[in-house]
């Protein structure tokens, strides 16, 4: 139970995650990308849909916009999960502490789910209908993949 609660949460935050502005770390080496695409794994998303240079440049500008806010809601979910780790069960006050972070955890992924449609929005308006289609063919099947790659590993027994 516990591997399945956890495999539906990686799951959930790795939607974010996916569609999340300017996915780069900042000790990740963005140096093979090519000239076209900038540093991030946004672009890579956009690989094989044949955009034109005035495309890619409205992307990387939609990306480079939405980049503080992505890193913002980034860090507020890992400062949220360091408070949570913290928590002491014992205490006296765990329970409204835990209640407390959890209507936190709530609005934030509130936030994250509006940040990353609007994101979407912004993209999908520089793409022709096609590219469209084919980019949300191209995530649904990098969904599936991941949906699989959790169902495996929640159904392995617990250690």
């Amino acid at each position: 139970m516990k591997r399945l609660i956890t495999a539906l949460l990686i799951a959930a935050t790795g939607w974010v995650a996916m569609a999340g502005p300017a996915m780069a770390r900042p000790d990740h080496d963005n140096r093979r990308h090519g000239p076209h695409e900038g540093p991030g794994h946004m672009m890579r998303m956009f690989k094989g849909l044949d955009l034109s240079d005035a495309q890619r440049s409205q992307i990387e500008g939609i990306l480079q916009a939405n980049k503080a806010d992505g890193q913002a809601l980034r860090q507020r979910s890992k400062t949220l999960r360091e408070q949570m780790s913290e928590l002491d069960p014992m205490a006296s006050d765990y329970s409204t502490e835990t209640q407390m972070l959890a209507n936190q955890a709530a609005e934030l992924k509130r936030e994250q789910v509006l940040h990353r449609s609007e994101l979407r929005r912004q993209i999908a308006a520089v793409l022709t209908p096609e590219q469209r289609a084919e980019l949300e063919a191209k995530m649904e099947a990098k969904q599936e993949r991941f949906r699989e790659r959790a169902e495996r590993w929640a159904s392995k027994p617990d250690a």
